[in-house]
């Protein structure tokens, strides 16, 4: 089995978890570990998975 990280930098929205899971499960991906968070000063999201 071959594994990626895939690394995710943009601004903070609704829906961004959802439509980054749904976008790998849809893809055959099985998600192992994720992580994110949202920087208040930016305004930006930061997501790892």
């Amino acid at each position: 089995m071959t594994t990626y990280c895939l690394t995710v930098t943009c601004p903070s929205q609704r829906g961004i978890v959802a439509a980054i899971s749904s976008f790998l499960a849809d893809h055959g991906c099985n998600i192992t570990d994720s992580s994110q968070f949202d920087d208040q000063e930016t305004g930006q999201f930061f997501m790892r998975v």
